[in-house]
């Protein structure tokens, strides 16, 4: 058995790992550390979810879930948010192709969208896409 979280989890690293457009490493609930020699990568991650309490004791039970598309980008030829960029239009229009990632989810929302810089070494770009996901699982279960 595979609850909801960790099949939705896989669904979107498939979706984005299927993706010509995308091209990079993607991980699954990795730490934010990517490693040294990969120039390109996107991490995927659960972040929570809240249960919508039930009207009739039995129904399903609808989730407001948060799933993390981590972004990073290493350069040293541009700065980093535009090294970072065309890989965030490539993610974004990905995931706005299927908002029910193949009827998998209710709906998958607008992201909160946050950035961060650094220059140690190489100049790196970081996106973190923070996704709104609305999906049901049966009563008494997370599957």
């Amino acid at each position: 058995m595979t609850s909801a979280f960790l099949k939705i989890t896989a669904a979107i690293v498939a979706k984005l790992g299927s993706s010509a457009d995308i091209g990079v490493r993607i991980y699954q609930a990795r730490d934010r550390a990517i490693p040294e020699a990969e120039p390109a990568a996107i991490n995927v991650q659960f972040d929570g979810g809240l249960p919508t309490r039930g009207a009739i004791l039995g129904a399903p039970v609808d989730w407001d879930s948060r799933f993390v598309i981590e972004l990073y980008v290493r350069t040293n030829t541009e700065t980093p948010d535009a090294a970072v960029d065309p890989l965030l239009i490539a993610v974004y229009r990905e995931m706005a192709s299927d908002p029910s990632l193949g009827g998998l989810t209710t709906d998958i929302g607008e992201p909160v969208i946050d950035a961060e810089y650094s220059s140690e070494g190489k100049k790196t770009g970081w996106v973190r896409m923070t996704y709104p996901v609305q999906h049901r699982t049966t009563n008494m279960t997370l599957e």
